[in-house]
């Protein structure tokens, strides 16, 4: 007995000692673009101020391998990036003359995929 309580105690210690395992390394996130302040509601989309620079924005973004992914739902729009931090996430698309503008507001968070898929593979698909 004293000898199950003597190894029972060294592997609780040497689990103790154990170094703690690092969180899994993110680098995907979800920007929410919504409309903003400065939506004007009696324009169409493409006359909104900024809209067309924040067309060549995502665009730019796509040619820097930085959008993954982009579509509309509802009143929303959604886009998934590849940045190495949360705050480089948000920098990416606060860059954006349409966000800087009120036009749309942005909210980004990071984005865990559990459902593997074409995220990260260069594909399009064309309409």
């Amino acid at each position: 007995m004293t000898l199950l309580l003597a190894l029972t105690c060294a592997v609780a210690q040497g689990a103790a000692a154990a170094p703690p395992a690092k969180a899994p390394v993110n680098d995907t996130f979800a920007a929410t673009f919504r409309t903003g302040p400065a939506w004007d509601a009696a324009k169409a989309p493409a006359d909104q101020a900024g809209f067309a620079a924040h067309s060549q924005n995502l665009r730019a973004l796509r040619t820097e391998g930085r959008l993954l992914l982009g579509g509309r739902y509802g009143e929303l729009g959604l886009v998934v990036l590849r940045a190495a931090t949360l705050d480089e996430a948000k920098a990416l698309v606060e860059r954006d003359p349409s966000v800087k503008a009120g036009t749309f507001a942005v909210d980004v968070q990071p984005f865990y995929p559990f459902m593997p898929g074409c995220v990260g593979q260069e594909q399009v698909v064309a309409k």
